[in-house]
């Protein structure tokens, strides 16, 4: 046998070879590593299911603090960058938004795993310029009974401060025992930080008193969330007197409104009934901030004018049935602008030939400690609102005081069990036609 066909025998004895370990003991070979394989993937399924489990949550804001919306986000500008559009008023069409259970939070509302969230129906309209609005967290309609809706707008990291409301002026068992109904109102933080959306379906599993829009929570977005309050309130709450709009770092005299609201003999009780009323502290001759150190810089292409009209600030504003409804009719056909204040109550008031009436039911910080020091009394100055960025500890001590020297609960029969546990009200017994004495 020469020498090339020595070779060629040789080549075809190892070309068997091969074949028959492929057709013969890889299958085997497989069979053996597949459990390896399979602990190795679970093993980096659960390092990644760790790692994003064990990541922190962006650190809550104090309560009442005078943080806003956009301050308290601009940490996650990253995760925003990757997931949604350089644009603020970016929407996302998610009709389904159930969290995956992967995106845990370490800050747990109850100590059992909430169920998979049912996102509200997705039926999309108009807010403005966004043409597929719709509500991913909704509330039924307001019943007979309700006077004023309070619509408490918040971001959705602040949770402290809804739960610091909840504790005090818009404390459960005593608002339902009014002609009062308080929500708060937030936009969409999904494609942020689906853990905290996924807590906050928690929040209102339990409290059922949030609104949520699909639009990006964001501060260049306060003026969707302000015209939202108004489109809430004229369709799910008409039959009511009045909308309170108000900051979650607001301390609002829930009690002292429904005694407006009932006795006829106060000049507030005329006040509130005003069809073109638009009560807030206004802000006269405000001027365009203009400086690029300004968090509210805003150009000239925005706003071409050196001042605004007389606006209300948001911490808190009251509006008759009627302006709010003018107010949304105008905002949808007006060209976005993001300082909502000046747009609705300055830009769009004044189009509307709605005037504002001056509150003066606010009480500053100097009233506020001497009110909680006992050195002036309740009959010394009414109101309805303390000063914006009130403290938490000044809030606790306000309702405590007003619960003890003014209010409680209504109480009959079947109601006295629960008036009796509420931590808050427990003051008096009495009774006026108000509801609280």
């Amino acid at each position: 046998m020469d020498k090339r066909s020595l070779c060629l025998l040789v080549i075809c004895v190892n070309l068997c070879l091969v074949i028959w370990l492929v057709s013969v003991q890889q299958p085997q070979m497989l069979e053996t590593e597949a459990p390896a394989s399979a602990a190795a993937l679970t093993a980096e399924k659960d390092v990644d299911v760790s790692s994003e489990t064990e990541e922190s949550p962006p650190t809550p804001p104090p309560p009442c603090g005078k943080e806003r919306i956009g301050r308290e986000s601009r940490s996650w500008s990253r995760s925003w960058s990757r997931s949604w559009s350089s644009k603020p008023n970016q929407i996302h069409d998610t009709p389904s938004r159930i969290p995956s259970y992967n995106d845990s939070l370490d800050l747990s509302l109850t100590s059992q795993a909430a169920a998979p969230r049912t996102p509200a129906p997705q039926v999309f309209t108009n807010l403005m310029d966004l043409h597929n609005f719709a509500y991913l967290m909704n509330q039924p309609p307001c019943d007979a009974r309700v006077q004023a809706l309070i619509l408490v707008h918040t971001s959705p990291y602040n949770h402290q401060k809804r739960a610091l409301i909840r504790q005090t002026w818009a404390e459960k068992k005593y608002i339902e025992r009014t002609p009062l109904r308080v929500i708060f109102l937030l936009a969409d933080v999904w494609h942020e930080r689906p853990s905290w959306q996924h807590f906050l379906d928690q929040e209102n599993a339990k409290n059922g008193d949030m609104v949520q829009g699909n639009f990006k929570d964001d501060y260049r977005n306060m003026t969707y969330k302000h015209v939202m309050a108004l489109k809430w309130f004229n369709e799910n709450c008409p039959q009511a007197q009045l909308l309170v709009k108000v900051d979650d770092d607001v301390y609002m005299n829930t009690p002292q409104l429904v005694k407006y609201l009932k006795d006829p003999t106060r000049a507030e009780h005329d006040l509130l009934l005003d069809p073109n009323l638009l009560l807030c502290r206004p802000v006269k001759a405000p001027r365009v901030k203009r400086s690029y150190r300004s968090k509210w810089r805003v150009t000239y292409k925005e706003y071409p004018y050196r001042y605004y009209p007389d606006y209300c600030p948001g911490f808190a504003i009251v509006y008759a049935p009627d302006v709010a409804r003018r107010l949304f009719k105008a905002a949808q056909k007006a060209k976005y602008f993001w300082v909502d204040d000046a747009l609705i109550t300055g830009v769009l008031a004044k189009e509307t030939h709605t005037k504002i009436t001056s509150l003066q039911h606010v009480i500053g910080k100097t009233d506020t400690m001497q009110l909680i020091a006992g050195q002036i009394g309740f009959d010394y100055k009414e109101f309805l609102f303390a000063f914006h960025g009130i403290q938490p500890h000044m809030c606790n001590s306000l309702w405590d005081l007003t619960v003890e020297t003014n209010y409680t609960l209504e109480t009959s029969p079947s109601s006295s069990s629960a008036a009796s546990s509420s931590p808050a009200l427990s003051a008096n017994t009495s009774v006026m036609s108000t509801g609280l004495s």
